[in-house]
């Protein structure tokens, strides 16, 4: 050893072993992004269902957007697909809520499966840990069927336990769905406002588009339950009739996708665009190569309007954003913070024909590691009605002034700001 080089203390040499044991643990536990397994269960799930029923479920579809500022309507709308289902209810959430909304759901869905309706239903064993094991008893009990996607410490659990079901998707009869943003809880939906509540949106679909969503549930289904995608053979060879004027176009991302089709498509979308991008979402960390994208669109003279909540629900994505917001804007984009209130709506409007609507987040959870989905709607009347509501969520937001928020930052914040940058892609 070089003579400059002083001899480590034990303690020094300790904290270096134990820093590369926690680096290789984490690896083992959260560091893959892909499942060679579960990617090869997804295509034989879709090559199946394609020999079925071939695939035109892009084209003739009736969107409902379900806007208004406390999820009434999705509410409305879930429960009315619950009661007006014959035949089977899929639903597939992040978050069930164990509150008056999510045990009013329960007691509803297992309503339904003492009636004869199958009944599926399918949270994700993170974000639903406060979910108790009664409210999946209560609904065996009925008939129904609860699984838990992805277990933290069960030995059931395939992959990584960093990959979470960020969906959200209600299927009924395999013809009409909801898809968004919203959790099933009293902090995202209810039928009575609530100051509690996030700001956020959902879209009801019917049409074939339903279809190609219950499809993913499913996989997502055979994931956690363990079954085979040829126990659903009835299900994957439906294909509903043609309800509107929309086309809509399904895609879903995740370990057990090829690539990262969700990404690669907005990334295309946005690369497309000639007049206008408008993007709405709760936690804006997106990767250098979409950041960059959106300042060379701004300096392009295309109009990027960025709407972000003045504070979300998270701390520390708030502080890893703010790197981003200043590129944006010195870029030209319009930045703008929405309040009061959590804005939790993920939206984006391509020169005002082409909408993606769903789960996903403008953030690298979302695009690199999660199970999301999104619907990208055009035709028919509902991208002007997004475009609308983009427009009203513009109007109660005001302006980021990057100097402004620089001048308050304290020395320490901009610390924690780039420690968050660090663990920005677990977020």
């Amino acid at each position: 050893m070089p003579a400059w080089v002083p001899e480590p203390t034990a303690w020094q040499a300790t904290l270096v072993l134990a820093v590369a044991a926690a680096f290789l643990a984490f690896r083992a536990v959260f560091g893959r992004r892909k499942h060679r397994r579960l990617a090869a269960d997804r295509r034989r799930l879709r090559a199946l269902s394609e020999s079925l029923a071939p695939d035109g479920r892009a084209s003739a579809n009736r969107v409902t957007c379900l806007l208004d500022r406390d999820g009434i309507e999705a509410h409305a709308a879930l429960v009315a697909g619950i009661r007006g289902a014959r035949r089977r209810i899929s639903i597939g959430t992040y978050i069930l809520a164990h509150d008056t909304v999510g045990r009013s759901l329960v007691r509803l869905l297992a309503e339904r499966a003492r009636e004869g309706v199958e009944v599926r239903v399918l949270v994700d064993a993170v974000g639903s840990r406060f979910l108790p094991w009664t409210a999946g008893a209560a609904l065996r009990r009925a008939g129904a069927r609860l699984e838990r996607f992805n277990p933290f410490l069960s030995l059931r659990g395939r992959g990584s336990a960093n990959w979470r079901n960020h969906r959200k998707i209600a299927v009924f009869d395999g013809a009409t769905a909801l898809v968004g943003g919203q959790n099933l809880g009293g902090r995202y939906i209810g039928s009575n406002p609530s100051r509690r509540r996030f700001r956020d949106a959902s879209f009801l679909i019917e049409g074939p588009a339903a279809a190609a969503l219950e499809h993913i549930f499913i996989a997502d289904w055979c994931q956690a339950s363990g079954e085979q995608p040829e126990d659903h053979r009835d299900l994957l060879a439906e294909s509903p009739a043609e309800r509107g004027p929309e086309r809509v176009g399904v895609v879903d991302s995740g370990p057990d996708a090829p690539g990262d089709p969700l990404r690669a498509r907005l990334m295309r979308e946005l690369a497309a665009a000639r007049g206008t991008i408008d993007l709405a979402t709760p936690y804006f960390i997106p990767d250098e190569a979409l950041l960059a994208l959106l300042e060379s669109k701004a300096r392009a003279g295309v109009r990027v309007r960025l709407i972000v909540p003045r504070r979300s629900d998270h701390l520390v994505a708030d502080l890893a954003r703010r790197s981003a917001l200043r590129r944006l804007h010195a870029a030209g984009g319009l930045v703008l913070l929405h309040g009061p209130g959590i804005l939790h709506a993920k939206l984006v409007v391509v020169d005002g024909t082409r909408a993606m609507v769903g789960s996903a987040n403008l953030d690298m959870r979302s695009l690199y590691l999660n199970y999301e989905v999104a619907a990208w709607i055009e035709g028919g009347g509902a991208t002007g009605r997004i475009v609308g509501h983009v427009d009203a969520l513009a109007g109660e937001s005001r302006r980021h002034d990057p100097a402004r928020a620089d001048r308050a930052a304290r020395w320490d914040e901009r610390i924690l700001e780039w420690l968050a940058r660090l663990v920005a892609n677990q977020l």
